[in-house]
């Protein structure tokens, strides 16, 4: 598909992005990129992200959209720590169809917790977090992620934040170290407005195992009801822009539901790395009531050549409510001069993909500050 003439004004800004970063060493300040800054001896920390993104999918209109700016407070003393994360999603956008402007703006609590820090092995969360499914969805911030788009499986079954409790801590196991996070939500109480596919409350676990310093293996588990008031049916409506940490750009179809049924999810994901290559996968099964759905990824990163560009390819494959199973294959580069900093592009091909995730051509760019 030959990039049509009206996204280049979009990518000429996109990538004229200003970064006026350096090395990365910090100044007078004691500030480093992607280290977030220290406010004296108060033990608050300030940092973020920021991130923009054009999206050519190739029978809908082309999109830009400044679809990120987070702000991260961490405060942390003795045994207790704070952390939120307060997010702008499409602070600036525009499209074929839509000159620049900011009526697409909305401001989101991502996170926003206490940890109560008994020791390594036991401490205790209280408020809203990021759903600990998988691996994706604990990182998703654009800066730390290899691609544009994000992989079906790691939002279409499950709420991406939970409101509630949470055990969470490291402790040894036949000589490895095991990560778990045991959590009760009560939904999404500290959201200004509901977000998609929310659960109205929800149990549920996740261990992550170090076999070794190379590779790790972990287990979900999900017990919960959506929210029958806000959980979506059909389509977004056309032009929206999505999710707040969902990078999807287009209108999308999530399964409909007895919003009364328990939903039971099981998943399975592993990441092995070595020097710069990296695997990732991961896959997860929903049952409720007649429901019944597979989803899943696997993604490789390769370094080319002792440069900072990288190639990146994912297969995805996800059931779906209305029609036969998708298949996805993502193929593009990532550009990494630096570790806070990242450029990306990426063409997406499928089958039975277009209600949820388009055939077309995604990039961006994004910083960790």
């Amino acid at each position: 598909m030959p990039i049509r003439r009206s996204i280049v004004p979009a990518l000429l800004l996109l990538s004229a992005l200003p970064v006026h970063a350096g090395d990365g060493d910090g100044d007078a300040m004691g500030y480093r990129l992607g280290r977030g800054y220290a406010l004296g001896d108060s033990g608050i920390r300030l940092g973020g992200y920021a991130s923009a993104v054009v999206a050519a999918p190739r029978e809908l209109p082309w999109s830009f959209a400044l679809k990120d700016l987070s702000l991260f407070v961490t405060w942390e003393q003795e045994h207790w720590r704070f952390f939120s994360e307060t997010e702008i999603s499409n602070a600036l956008s525009a499209g074929q169809d839509q000159s620049f402007g900011v009526n697409e703006a909305e401001v989101e609590i991502e996170r926003l917790y206490l940890d109560y820090l008994h020791d390594d092995a036991l401490a205790l969360r209280f408020g809203k977090f990021l759903t600990p499914i998988g691996r994706w969805n604990l990182l998703h911030a654009e800066p730390v992620v290899w691609t544009t788009t994000r992989p079906v499986a790691t939002y279409l079954l499950f709420a991406t934040n939970d409101t509630g409790l949470m055990l969470h801590g490291n402790v040894p196991l036949l000589g490895k170290r095991l990560e778990y996070q045991v959590y009760g939500g009560l939904g999404s109480a500290l959201d200004p407005k509901q977000p998609d596919n929310p659960f109205a409350n929800s149990v549920g676990a996740h261990l992550n195992l170090a076999l070794t310093d190379t590779l790790e293996l972990g287990l979900s588990y999900a017990n919960f009801r959506l929210d029958e008031n806000h959980a979506p049916s059909g389509t977004q409506p056309p032009g929206g822009l999505g999710y707040s940490n969902i990078t999807v750009l287009y209108p999308v179809e999530f399964p409909d539901h007895d919003a009364d049924q328990r939903q039971n999810l099981v998943g399975l994901d592993a990441a092995w790395s070595y020097r710069r290559f990296e695997v990732m996968s991961e896959w997860v099964f929903r049952a409720g009531g007649q429901e019944r759905f597979w989803q899943g990824y696997v993604q490789g990163v390769a370094p080319l050549a002792g440069t900072p560009w990288y190639a990146v390819g994912r297969y995805e494959y996800f059931q779906q409510e209305w029609g036969p199973p998708g298949q996805l294959g993502v193929f593009g580069l990532a550009l990494r001069p630096i570790p806070p900093l990242v450029w990306k592009v990426e063409y997406r091909l499928g089958s039975h993909n277009e209600a949820i995730a388009p055939d077309g051509l995604y990039g961006s760019i994004a910083v960790l500050f």
